[in-house]
């Protein structure tokens, strides 16, 4: 063996150290693959790569940096495929184009400015479910919610309340509500309960200028909801009140700077100086922008 490590100019303690490296690197690994499994299995099933590096601590607990990590992920063969889909869920109904878009080129900086809402559809034990979300996007909160069997204004209603008794309707004069005009957000009873309440009613052209709401559906329909398993039809209220409080108040999001929506409500509301979001308006050829949150 010394002929060995004189001829790999190395020391016989150098060796044992490279040796003890190796293995403590091989605990590291097995480690972070045992940590990205079980958060894909429990809580989102679609987590990317830097999404579990901030949500998973890596670089408190393994002590190494984001990109790094993104190619651990990629040399590993842990990073997951893009995945696509194009699906429509609400057309605009004929009452909605008595409205317009009030979003393009708006500049936000506070909870309560802008709402947006749509619905998408989730398969539990082969029974067809419809999911209405509303989200603020200032924080990307999801601040009302309703899960049916039926796709009915009624439905929809239900989320506005949760909205309503979550923020307080007091606070939510001149509010902005943007939907891709759905005739269930324009029914007498959806409707009417927006006007009562001097909420701003706002309608998209079409599903792309409703990007962010689209953008949570696609979230929790594919990433949150997947991780139920065995789940009784009769729990799935309760269950989806567990998975939008871990959206809600523990997955970090790169837009916020990596705080939770939660938490980022918190540190930024009544601040002098929050972070602002000029949305897209396309005949100005403007991209939605925030500004870097720190």
């Amino acid at each position: 063996m010394e002929r060995f490590y004189r001829h790999e100019g190395i020391t016989r303690q150098g060796y044992s150290q490279a040796l003890a490296r190796q293995e403590e690197n091989n605990k590291m690994m097995a480690h972070i693959k045992q940590e990205i499994d079980n958060y894909r299995l429990g809580k989102d099933r679609r987590a990317g790569s830097r999404s579990l590096y901030y949500n998973l601590q890596i670089k408190q607990i393994c002590k190494i940096g984001v990109n790094k990590f993104e190619r651990l992920m990629s040399q590993q063969g842990w990073a997951l495929a893009p995945y696509k889909t194009r699906l429509v869920t609400t057309k605009s109904c004929a009452r909605s184009r008595e409205y317009n878009n009030l979003t393009p080129g708006l500049v936000i900086d506070a909870t309560n400015q802008l709402i947006v809402g749509d619905l998408t559809y989730v398969y539990f034990s082969a029974e067809l479910y419809y999911l209405f979300l509303l989200t603020d996007v200032f924080s990307a909160r999801i601040t009302g919610w309703h899960l049916g069997t039926r796709m009915r204004a009624i439905d929809a209603h239900k989320a506005f309340q949760r909205w309503t008794e979550l923020r307080g309707i007091t606070n939510l004069k001149s509010c902005i509500h943007h939907t891709d005009g759905g005739s269930q957000y324009f029914s007498d009873l959806y409707l009417g309960s927006m006007l009562d309440h001097k909420i701003q009613v706002s309608v998209a052209e079409n599903c792309l200028e409703n990007g962010f709401a689209e953008q949570r559906n696609g979230l929790i329909k594919n990433h949150f909801l997947p991780t139920v398993q065995d789940i009784n039809p009769t729990r799935l209220s309760k269950k989806m009140d567990e998975i939008l409080y871990v959206y809600n108040n523990e997955r970090k999001q790169e837009a916020l700077g990596w705080l939770s929506p939660s938490d980022f409500e918190e540190k930024w509301t009544n601040h002098p100086n929050p972070p602002k979001m000029t949305l897209y308006d396309r005949e100005n050829k403007t991209r939605t922008l925030r500004r870097r949150v720190l």
